[in-house]
């Protein structure tokens, strides 16, 4: 049974729905869904549990609205959250994103430092 996007939305939104139920609307998404999808996925990039999903879901987005929101993401996670983040949007090859990065290149912690240099690199290469 197919499901549109705002059905896989709902599941996102469903507090009663369980961390395997999201994961399969998140990996949905990120074949089927629109920009609609995008505040609802960008919500669960700070979950230890369905970030990765959710990043792999905006990943393919072809809109600006994912890069949008995952540099919002920026600003609000650490650790490995951030580092992931960091990785889409490098793989993304976001411009708007190059200022964050070049800041979070010079951070203490040397994996999202090493992170935030590789992403650089794969947005500025041709």
């Amino acid at each position: 049974m197919k499901m549109s996007t705002s059905g896989l939305v709902a599941i996102l939104n469903d507090p009663g729905a369980d961390d395997f139920r999201k994961a399969k609307a998140c990996q949905r998404l990120g074949v089927v869904g629109d920009d609609s999808a995008v505040p609802a996925i960008a919500a669960l990039l700070g979950n230890s549990t369905l970030s990765h999903y959710a990043r792999t879901a905006l990943e393919p987005y072809p809109g600006v609205a994912a890069d949008a929101a995952l540099r919002e993401a920026l600003g609000r996670l650490d650790g490995d959250l951030l580092i992931g983040v960091i990785n889409s949007i490098g793989r993304r090859k976001d411009p708007r994103a190059l200022d964050a990065l070049a800041k979070l290149r010079r951070s203490e912690d040397q994996d999202i430092s090493q992170a935030a240099e590789a992403a650089l690199g794969r947005i500025r290469s041709p």
